[in-house]
């Protein structure tokens, strides 16, 4: 192989955000300019469990799980440390904006025909198969920034790590791609877990929010940096 040949863009794995906070956690909303859900009005996309802020007593018990689940982990994560084996769980960062990470956690904001409406749908993880895997490339070669998916052998548990097999023979499909230079640029999002959270801004003023396996969001977010 000649060494001069470029290499082929790095992929990261990526998809919709849910929210963290104990009213949207899990939860995702899209909306337009005007906070009005849109969801009916993307072209081609499956219906999807509608959006709702939990109340006082679905927050409770939101918090409740959360601890029951840490005092269940505790011996795991005893045996691991004993073990020489054991990290510390992820943190969550400061609250940056309580209208979208609290009161609401809009994944899409856009009006019509705006750039951020033309996502895939097999971005939501609620609405696309177990085992499909959808990942974002920047490709300098021409300059165009694509959305791809396969479909996954072993999908695993999406909670500890995305995919984990191999590929499935011909599952490859791109689905969505879009010029760089209509990005006017990204940003990472502190109120999630391990930062991996990301916005993207499109030059129509639309953006999404977007998750990637933790510690990667910095990368991606430097990739999708506008151009001189």
């Amino acid at each position: 192989m000649d060494d001069r040949q470029e290499k082929e863009p790095e992929r990261y794995k990526v998809e919709f955000a849910s929210g963290t906070a104990a009213s949207v956690e899990k939860r995702r909303s899209f909306r337009d300019r005007d906070r009005n859900d849109i969801e009916a009005d993307l072209p081609g996309w499956p219906v999807g469990k509608p959006f709702k802020v939990r109340g006082f007593l679905g927050r409770v018990g939101r918090h409740v799980l959360n601890v029951v689940t840490a005092l269940l982990m505790l011996p795991l994560h005893i045996l691991a440390d004993a073990l020489g084996g054991y990290s510390a769980p992820d943190k969550r960062g400061p609250l940056e904006d309580r209208a979208n990470e609290v009161d609401d956690f809009p994944v899409m904001w856009a009006g019509t025909g705006e750039a951020a409406r033309t996502l895939p749908w097999q971005l939501d993880p609620s609405r696309r198969p177990m085992r499909v895997v959808t990942e974002l490339e920047v490709d300098a070669a021409d300059g165009l920034v694509r959305i791809t998916s396969y479909e996954d052998t072993a999908r695993g548990n999406r909670f500890i790590e995305w995919g984990g097999g191999e590929k499935v023979p011909g599952s490859e499909a791109v689905l969505w791609s879009m010029p760089l230079k209509e990005i006017a640029g990204a940003e990472v999002k502190r109120f999630s877990m391990a930062e991996s959270d990301f916005t993207i801004l499109f030059r129509d003023g639309s953006w999404a929010r977007l998750e990637t396996p933790a510690h990667c969001a910095e990368e991606v977010v430097s990739l999708l940096a506008p151009g001189p």
